[in-house]
């Protein structure tokens, strides 16, 4: 279905995301970076096309080594680990890429924000109250949280 988007369509779709969004090919060279607003950690803006060692400080490169090979080897999938930025947890994730016959073709990397979910969550968390379940027939309303005393 992706052949019904347009590459318009398909930039603002990936620029959208509300979190980091890049793409390392099978040479690990990154060829793609979204530009979402809603970015929590920013990267250099000439990076396309530079390895990705060089977007890495000098002590992940034994992590990051091990899990190329480990994607390129099919030993793995995926992989992430924890960025601690002042205040705000980080989970970067890292998500092999392959064709229909298994051979890699390279890994997305994406941020999930975890405050950012966290602050969501508290935002709405009395929305469900908005939409009550429906009772049963010959069943009395019940509240969420309301324990029923019979059973």
């Amino acid at each position: 279905m992706i052949e019904n988007l347009s590459m318009e369509q398909l930039d603002a779709i990936l620029d959208s995301l509300p979190m980091n969004f890049i793409f390392v090919d099978e040479n690990e060279r990154l060829v793609y970076r979204n530009r979402a607003e809603a970015r929590r950690v920013e990267g250099a803006p000439d990076m396309a096309g530079k390895d990705i060692r060089d977007c890495h400080v000098e002590s992940s490169m034994p992590r990051l080594e091990q899990m190329v090979s480990d994607f390129k080897s099919g030993a793995k999938d995926e992989d992430e680990f924890w960025l601690m930025i002042p205040d705000r947890p980080l989970l970067n994730r890292f998500l092999a890429v392959r064709d229909k016959t298994g051979r890699y073709l390279g890994m997305i990397e994406f941020l999930v924000d975890f405050k950012g979910y966290e602050e969501l969550a508290e935002a709405k968390k009395d929305s469900y109250r908005r939409y009550p379940a429906e009772p049963a027939a010959g069943e009395e309303s019940q509240e969420p949280g309301d324990v029923d005393s019979e059973h």
